[in-house]
């Protein structure tokens, strides 16, 4: 029975600057920029371990079309380590590193193959001189390339037992990504493939488990919070008659996570840091060695509301949550707490007074109930303002938006007036 084993990534953005969090902790600067490297070394670190019969890189190998040197030498010296090994390496370039942005006297080592651009190319795998795989690939010409390329993709008439392709591309809504040379699901999966390897979407994702599998391997880095949760590589291998099996792989350095914790009835500051720890822990697949950039945001009713609402009450906590701990192993760091909390107040209980704090909360309902008395309202505010951005950014509220701006209002000067009422 034939089979081949092979790693699948894309999306490396070798030399990530991590400018926002390089700056924000000088402790951890030289892990941030040193992130992607690590995962890709982690990546070749996994070929060896594996004995894969090769390794695919679908693009976006560089951040940027103007790397340094120095990225560049360390990409090299990785391949070093596979093609010593007899492990081949093919790879595609995508939109942050288009083939023109390459330097010619970068000479990649030998068993490293880069597909051109302009027409699709092939090479041919082959194990004690036989033919095993079939790799497919086409690199963009330019940064914005907004043809299907998936189109130019047709098997050669005497094919190896697998045929793979390789592709920079977008397939669907691309999200948060730019659309690049879209394709679609059916256009690929009716091609006489057995994997897609693609790359360009950051989230891992197998679109397709067979016939053809189809399959983003995400980057190995995440790069900011838009970025959560695991990133990785798939193992893959696929063999005669058998559905193909995609394993994934953690392979980064440390992960982005965003955490809403509910404070609803919470009433004990002390007991804030062991709130904010068994949050962490609860994290999908946790991992008390790995490392942690995380943004917390609280919300909920709770009496703390008012003391946690303090102008840079978020911040002191933050950096108290943060103390101790070392830059030189394993890491968790909150990177920002947002407060959305309410305060320990039962709204319909109050609606039915006949203070001011219930003729308040009336005047706020009869806006939340009529949206043409909601967008006056926001008419008036506008008039307030003299600068002309502030009175664009209302302007272009949506109504979602708008209904989230009133609802904060109320739940502020409903604050408030508590205060006031407390103090006398």
């Amino acid at each position: 029975m034939t089979k081949v084993k092979f790693i699948h990534t894309a999306d490396l953005h070798l030399d990530t600057p991590f400018r926002g969090l390089s700056e924000w902790d000088p402790e951890l600067a030289g892990k941030f920029r040193d992130a992607t490297f690590q995962s890709f070394r982690n990546i070749t670190g996994l070929c060896l371990r594996e004995q894969v019969d090769f390794l695919l890189i679908a693009g976006d190998i560089f951040d940027s079309e103007n790397r340094s040197l120095a990225a560049q030498l360390r990409f090299v010296a990785e391949l070093k380590r596979l093609t010593e090994k007899e492990i081949p390496v093919y790879f595609v370039c995508g939109n942050h590193d288009p083939l023109p942005s390459w330097m010619e006297n970068l000479r990649l080592p030998e068993g490293v193959h880069r597909f051109s651009s302009g027409t699709v190319e092939h090479l041919t795998y082959t194990r004690d001189n036989l033919p095993v795989a079939d790799i497919y690939g086409i690199s963009f010409p330019e940064k914005s390339v907004r043809e299907n390329l998936a189109l130019k993709y047709e098997r050669k008439k005497d094919p190896a037992p697998f045929s793979i392709a390789l592709l920079h591309g977008t397939v669907g809504n691309p999200g948060p990504h730019e659309n690049y040379a879209p394709f679609r699901v059916d256009e690929v999966a009716q091609k006489p493939f057995d994997y897609w390897a693609m790359g360009h979407i950051h989230k891992p994702a197998v679109i397709r488990k067979a016939h053809p599998a189809m399959v983003y391997p995400g980057n190995p880095q995440g790069r900011d919070f838009g970025e959560t949760g695991l990133r990785g590589c798939y193992l893959v291998e696929l063999s005669d008659n058998h559905m193909p099996r995609l394993q994934f792989i953690p392979t980064q350095l440390f992960r982005f996570e965003t955490i809403t914790l509910d404070l609803t009835g919470e009433d004990r500051i002390d007991r804030l840091p062991t709130r904010v720890e068994e949050a962490i822990r609860n994290i999908p697949a946790y991992n008390e060695s790995g490392s942690y950039m995380i943004r917390l945001t609280f919300t909920g009713r709770t009496p703390l509301h008012a003391h946690l609402n303090r102008p840079g009450e978020n911040t002191r906590l933050a950096e108290l949550l943060n103390e101790g701990q070392s830059p030189s192993g394993p890491f968790t760091r909150i990177d920002r707490i947002d407060i959305h909390t309410r305060p320990d107040m039962d709204l319909a209980q109050a609606r039915k007074g006949n203070d001011f704090p219930s003729e308040v909360l009336k005047a706020f309902d009869a806006c939340e109930n009529d949206r043409e008395k909601l967008r006056a309202l926001l008419t008036d505010i506008q008039k307030e303002f003299s600068h002309h951005a502030a009175r664009r950014i209302l302007d272009e509220l949506s109504e979602e938006e708008a209904g989230e701006l009133l609802d904060r209002a109320r739940w502020m000067l409903m604050d408030r007036l508590t205060e006031e009422k407390e103090a006398t």
